[in-house]
Formats: C-alpha cells, sequence, structure tokens
C-alpha cells in the first residue's frame, strides 16, 4: 500500500508546474456533457455560455482526466477549466454544477456558513459535540449530506491528494484503509469510512476518484468530499478546529481523525497522523453491537 501512494506522489509531483500553468491560462467554461468517448479519452460537452475561444451552443470534445472520464457526467451540466496544450482543448477541474441535492446542498451549505460565523476557534468541535450538516461532492461526482451517513457510525478526517509528506496525508489514508479492511473482517459493514479535501482548487471529484484507485480504496463505504466552493471548506476547517497553511506550492495542516457515532456526534477524536488503528477499533466496538 505504501509503494501504491509512493507511486500516486510520484505522478502528481513531475506535473504540479505543467498544472498551476494550465490553470493560469485556463478559460472557464459551463456546458452540458452530451457524449463520453472511450477512445481518446474525450467528454463531447455543448456549451452553454460563451467564452474568449468558444461559442455558446458550440460542441467540443475535451480530453479528461481519467478520473473524470470514469465518472462520464453523461447528461449533466458541469464546469471547468478548458486548457489548450499538446495540440488540443483540455478540460480540468470538472465540477458538476446540476444533480440530485444539488440545490439542497447550496441551502445547507449556506446554514454552515452562518452557524460558522457565530462560532470562536476556542468552541472547534470536540468529543462530545454534535457535527453540524453539510453538503458535499464524492468521488463520483454525486452530491451528498453529510446527515445521510446518520444512523450509522462513521470515521472522518481531511487530507489532500497533493500531499507529499509521507507521515501526514498518505499515512492517514492508508490507515484509513487499514481501519475499513479490519472493520470488514469484524464483519461491520456498517462502519463508514469519510476523507474531506483541504485542497479543492485541485481536488476535483475526478482527482478524488484517481486518488481511490492509485490507493486501491474499496470503495462501496469509504467516501471522499469536495466542493466547488472553497468557503465550504474553510468553514468546515473552522468548525472542525482543522489549522491549514499555503506554504511553498503545498498546504501545511494538522491532523485529526473523528469517530462519529449514528446520531452525529463525536464519540473519540485523536489529533496529529499516529493515531492507533486498533484504537479507534476499540472505541468503535460499542457502536457495533
Amino acid at each position: 500500500m505504501a509503494h501504491r501512494a509512493g507511486m500516486l506522489v510520484s505522478r502528481i509531483v513531475p506535473v504540479l508546474g505543467l498544472l498551476m500553468t494550465s490553470v493560469l491560462a485556463a478559460e472557464r467554461i459551463e456546458g452540458r456533457v452530451s457524449e463520453v468517448y472511450e477512445e481518446g479519452r474525450l467528454l463531447q460537452v455543448v456549451l452553454t455560455s460563451a467564452s474568449n475561444s468558444f461559442a455558446k451552443g458550440e460542441r467540443i470534445d475535451f480530453r479528461v482526466g481519467a478520473g473524470d472520464h470514469r465518472i462520464g457526467y453523461q447528461g449533466r451540466l458541469v464546469a471547468g477549466n478548458a486548457v489548450f496544450y499538446s495540440q488540443r482543448w483540455h478540460l480540468e477541474s470538472i465540477f458538476p454544477i446540476d444533480g440530485s441535492q444539488s440545490k439542497i446542498v447550496q441551502v445547507i451549505n449556506q446554514q454552515l456558513q452562518e452557524s460558522t460565523a457565530t462560532k470562536t476557534r476556542r468552541k472547534a468541535l470536540r468529543q462530545g459535540d454534535y457535527i453540524p450538516n453539510f453538503g458535499m461532492l464524492d468521488q463520483f461526482g454525486r452530491f451528498v449530506q453529510i446527515k445521510q451517513f446518520r444512523g450509522k457510525p462513521f470515521v472522518l478526517n481531511f487530507i489532500f491528494t497533493r500531499c507529499t509528506v509521507p507521515e501526514m496525508c498518505p499515512a492517514s489514508t492508508t490507515k484509513m484503509i487499514e481501519l475499513q479492511a479490519k472493520a470488514a473482517a469484524n464483519g461491520w459493514d456498517a462502519l463508514d469510512f469519510v476523507s474531506i479535501t483541504l485542497d479543492p482548487a485541485y481536488d476535483s471529484p475526478g482527482i478524488l476518484n484517481e486518488y481511490m484507485e492509485a490507493f486501491a480504496i474499496a470503495e462501496g463505504n469509504f467516501h471522499l468530499l469536495t466542493q466547488s466552493n472553497p468557503s465550504v471548506i474553510e468553514d468546515l476547517l473552522y468548525q472542525f478546529g482543522i489549522l491549514t497553511r499555503d506554504e511553498n506550492n503545498t498546504i501545511t495542516h494538522t491532523i485529526t481523525t473523528f469517530l462519529i457515532d449514528p446520531n452525529g456526534k463525536i464519540v473519540y477524536a485523536k489529533e496529529g497522523p499516529r493515531w492507533s488503528v486498533d484504537a479507534f477499533l476499540e472505541a468503535a466496538q460499542p457502536l457495533m453491537d
């Protein structure tokens, strides 16, 4: 598993400069996906608005990343960065705009923002507190509310896919996978796992889908979450007491892993990257009986 994590980092880091340059030159476009082509890893998008390079109603075949191609977004309205390189147009940072619960999620996140505005850092969520509802997109481009996980326990943490510090996000994800495997071995099918990105500017659903593949994450009860609106992530970091700082083209951050009970209450939390899988299994045991 550590080898897979290393492979992911080695793929991300060499192209980081290219990706950042691409975003600077990108045109933000919106359109509806009309076709998904297997050959060439293409999405055909009918543009719903004009841009510097395209006219409204124009059909453009964009090359996309492997994760975005797996999701497909057939028939859905999407927004993304159109970038021209390697003699063709690419579409990056794709986020769906429509879909089930999209409007509900906007309302929920507005309520989250209002709730966060009244909090102080000293009142960050701790063991014994109930977490607020919030709306996200998962690694398949589906809108979800965190309250959809209520009724069963779940483990929650914050990571980002471009993290290159082995003992931070890669180690946290590896531990979550180990915890998932041990829970399955115990027959704990009701235990879910939730990882929220710290880097929504890069971690679109398609990128999270690639991360899932690179780490060979069993997808059934493991949810990688992002949001096109970065203020939602900022509100969550504030609520959960996670500190971040942009530094040298990366994000330095604190780590806390939370165990949430079926009613949405934090019943166990561990700060730092050196948390114990067995300790979380022990804490989860009463919730599984």
